[in-house]
């Protein structure tokens, strides 16, 4: 099986617009790959995309969100990312580009799709998103789909902003095996596009630079806790 994200680039190349035209290249993609199949509600232009913290404050627990016209003086439909987000590895910018996958096709479809059927039907069925509806996850699909375009753009010039409250986080990290194949894997794990999950001290995790999978020896993500996130280097 082919590897999805097997490791970070060292010299990692940085998309050499801002974060609106990095975002807007993104939802370009999607916006054209979607369009290739389902008959958009609006034309690609009507849609705008910034980073911006959620309608409920810097403290909300979303991580993007699609305002229709009724919000709009200017009749389009905006989108905003969480500026929590991380842009600083290849994993990192495509779950952020995933996010914006989630809200561009909310914003190509009626207001009342919500999450329902179709939406799943495109986020999920046709662009290889995992997890609920509501939650979507960048699983192997999206992953194989982005990262090809994702790299040839450069990653998002993004530093992201510490959560104003963040959760307390634990004593351990989580360590996920990017082989949806891995033998150590549980039906949890390959819905949210991984294989074995396994977790380590955070002590461990910031002094063992590459883990292994013990299962089936493929490459891992190490996941800290928010609070210590930051002490990760």
């Amino acid at each position: 099986m082919k590897q999805l994200v097997s490791e970070n680039p060292v010299d990692k190349k940085l998309f050499t617009g801002n974060r609106e035209d990095w975002l807007n290249k993104v939802a370009d993609f999607i916006y054209n790959k979607v369009a290739e199949e389902f008959v958009p509600t609006v034309d690609r232009e009507v849609i705008k995309l910034s980073v911006g913290f959620m309608p409920n404050g810097a403290g909300s627990s979303a991580i993007g969100v699609c305002h229709y016209e009724g919000s709009s003086a200017g009749n389009y439909r905006e989108i905003f990312i969480k500026p929590t987000l991380g842009a600083s590895t290849l994993v990192e910018c495509i779950e952020t580009a995933q996010v914006v996958a989630h809200e561009v096709v909310h914003a190509m479809l009626p207001p009342k799709a919500g999450h329902g059927p179709k939406f799943a039907r495109i986020i999920k069925n046709y662009l290889g998103a995992e997890g609920k509806p509501t939650a979507t996850v960048a699983g192997p699909a999206f992953t194989l789909m982005i990262q090809k375009f994702i790299l040839e753009l450069g990653f998002l010039p993004h530093a992201k902003m510490k959560d104003p409250s963040p959760k307390t986080g634990g004593t351990t990290a989580s360590v996920k095996c990017t082989d949806t194949e891995c033998i150590g894997g549980t039906d949890k794990s390959y819905a949210q596009g991984f294989g074995m999950i396994f977790r380590v001290s955070i002590k461990v995790a910031k002094t063992v630079r590459n883990f292994r999978c013990p299962a089936c020896a493929g490459h891992t993500i190490v996941e800290l806790p928010e609070n210590v996130r930051d002490d990760y280097k």
